[in-house]
Parts: structure tokens; sequence; C-alpha cells
């Protein structure tokens, strides 16, 4: 499909281009600039989108489901409403994330989500995010301990022979007996290992740096506090530009003020913004289920029966909406956290995050309470809110 976007205020993310038009043929951008600069090319069509935003894609790393499915259902279709759900929120690339289970039933879930990324074209799935199993039942979280695996490399092949290839990324302890063979076995297969669900120390975090550690899983969240004299996790993320971190930009998981201080220490360039999104994302409050166990939702947020909190009801744009409106960051940083950062972990910086002549057109219209109006991926139109198609 050839069209153009005109008349809109293009954030790339790196500026902001206002009243910008964009031009796209087939899957690439072909011009960007202000509207002087840009030739709109006979028999294109045209979007006039006026007091409009337009945003490179959001990649989340961290999905666990939404619209009322989950990437554990046992059922092929759960992946696809999935898939379109989050299109309909900005999403053009995510990682569909796996709970520890018992052996058999976690690999059966990486095969399910494996064989859906092997047969479509156009998905928004790019792969998976194994939250565990090799985490510490100590900061287990809503998973079940029980589900937790000893830590080895046999068992690390297993997961990783399943997907093909398809394990993006891996939430580990690395403080866990044995752990460091599997961190180096999966740094060797190409695989961004992700300090998460951990009780580490910050001297144990700096040895999992050079065994391949690059990343955080969900800051504050399943792990330890902050302490002055005993540093942890918290500190060694803070510190080192190793380290990515994830930010669950609910307002719930972390306080505003909080946000503010990490976006500070870490700058636009080293956080993600993530939804942990689980299948009650999109539904009224309620009684779901997720890893296993029933849950409830009120006012958006999620949590066990005990009052431990489990993932989110968040979407994307939602989460720019918050480091803007709660935080107070810039549109260029916000949009930054959740496009090109998730792009770089994955390495597809080269085609997608960003919005320049010759990446992907995986595009988001939004309006100006961020509500999102048009989805495009690849120059293909995924979502729009008037029912426009290609």
């Amino acid at each position: 499909m050839n069209f153009t976007i005109k008349n809109i205020d293009i954030v790339t993310p790196f500026r902001l281009i206002e009243g910008g038009t964009i031009v796209v043929e087939g899957r690439k951008i072909v011009a960007i600039g202000e509207a002087k600069e840009v030739q709109i090319p006979e028999k294109h069509r045209t979007f006039d989108c006026a007091d409009m935003i337009l945003t490179p894609g959001f990649v989340d790393v961290l999905v666990h489901g939404g619209a009322g499915y989950g990437f554990a259902d046992m059922s092929p279709e759960a992946v696809k409403r999935i898939s379109e759900f989050f299109f309909s929120h900005g999403t053009t690339g995510m990682l569909a994330a796996l709970y520890s289970k018992p052996e058999k039933d976690m690999v059966a879930d990486v095969k399910r989500i494996t064989e859906f990324c092997q047969n479509s074209t156009g998905s928004n799935i790019w792969g998976i995010h194994l939250e565990g199993p090799f985490i510490n039942k100590s900061l287990h979280g809503a998973m079940k301990a029980d589900y937790l695996w000893t830590p080895s490399v046999p068992g690390w092949h297993k997961l990783f022979e399943a997907s093909k290839g398809f394990v993006r990324l891996m939430t580990i302890a690395p403080e866990l007996p044995g752990v460091e063979d599997v961190m180096r076995a999966a740094a060797k297969d190409g695989v961004v290992l992700s300090i998460g669900h951990s009780s580490a120390t910050y001297q144990e975090v700096l040895k999992a740096i050079d065994n391949g550690a690059a990343h955080v899983t969900h800051m504050f969240n399943a792990m330890k506090p902050f302490h002055h004299r005993e540093p942890g996790v918290v500190l060694a993320a803070l510190l080192h530009n190793e380290l990515k971190i994830e930010l669950i930009a609910d307002g719930i998981h972390v306080h505003p003020a909080v946000m503010k201080l990490i976006h500070r220490i870490k700058g636009e360039g080293g956080i993600l913004l993530i939804t942990d999104a689980i299948r009650a994302s999109g539904m009224s409050d309620g009684k779901y289920t997720f890893m296993d166990q029933e849950i409830v939702v009120k006012g958006k947020k999620a949590f066990l029966a005990k009052g431990t909190l489990a993932g989110s009801t968040l979407t994307m744009e939602q989460a720019v909406k918050n480091m803007v409106q709660l935080v107070d960051v810039p549109l260029t940083d916000a949009v930054r956290m959740a496009s090109l950062n998730g792009a770089k972990v994955l390495g597809l910086e080269h085609q997608k995050g960003i919005l320049a002549v010759g990446k992907d057109a995986d595009l988001v219209v939004m309006n100006s309470n961020f509500e999102v109006q048009m989805t495009i991926y690849e120059g293909s139109i995924k979502f729009s809110r008037n029912g426009i198609t290609d």
C-alpha cells in the first residue's frame, strides 16, 4: 500500500516535526519532514490528520495477555486475539511472556507460541520472553513457587530448542546455584538475559553482567528494596549503563515520583516502557485467572487475594501518556522509551522504533488525548478507529 499522512505532529522520536508529512511506499518510509519539504506523490492515498500525533509503533517486551486471553491459554485463537487487541493500542512489536510451569506444560506453551510466530505474517508477536523458570522462590511474585525449576543447562536447552530460536529474552535470578552455566549457554544462543525475581547482591549483579545480563525485569518489582548498606539489584540497575531497565508506568507498580527519579538517573535511553499486561487488560473490573491462580481487578489494579500485584491492565499508549502527564517527561523521551529502546534491546533498531527514510513503516496515529486512531505495521493498516482498511 502507498499512502501519505500529512498535517500531523511527528515524533521521530528524537525530535518533533510540527505539521509534518510522511510518505510510505510498500512497507517502507520513503519521505518525511515538514510539509514544505515533502512532495506528496500523485495517486497516493492521503490522510489529513490535523491536531494528531504520529509516533513509531510501540515495542513491548513483556506481555502476558489482554482482551480476556492469555499467552498461556491452550488455544492458538488466544494468541491471535491478543495480537489484535494490542494492535488497537499501538503495539507493533511485542514478546509473548510465558510464566513458570512444570516442564511438560511450559515446553508445550513455548511450542504453541513458536508455531504461531512461524506461521503468521504481519504479526506484532516477535518472539517469547521467558519470565522464569530459573528465578528465586523467595521472590516468585504471582507465580507458584512449586513451578520454578532448578537451574540446569539441559533444562534451558529443552526450552530453547522447543522455541526454535524464538526465545528472545529470559528473566533470571543470577544468585541461584548453577545458574551461571545457564546464563552463559543462553547468552551464547543470543538470548537477552534480564535480572528479575531476584535477591542478588550488588556484586552478584556485576558478575551477572559479565555472564551476559543486559536487562532488568519490571524495575523495583519482585526484587529487594534499596538498602544503603546492602545494595542489590536496584542500585546496580541504576548505576550501570550496561543494564536497561523495564518500567511498568501505570502509577501503581512504581510511584510517579520514583519514575521521575529513575528517568533522571537512567535517562531516556536506559528505560523501556512495558505493560506486563494480563488477560484483564481491556476488560472490566472483576475476577480473572493468571498464573493458575484467581486474581481480582479493581480500579485497573490486578492482585492476588493476599494483595500481591499480579501483572497489570496497562496498554502502551497509556504508559506514554502517564510518563508525560504524571512524570512530566518530554513527549520525545516517553515515545523513545516506548518504541526505539525496545527495538534496540532486540537488535532491530535499524528497521524498527524510529521514523526515518528506509525504516519500516510501523506507525501509530494518536489524538491529543493519546487515544490510538490508527496503527500501521510494515505499511499495512492493522487498526483504524474509523474502520479504514488497506
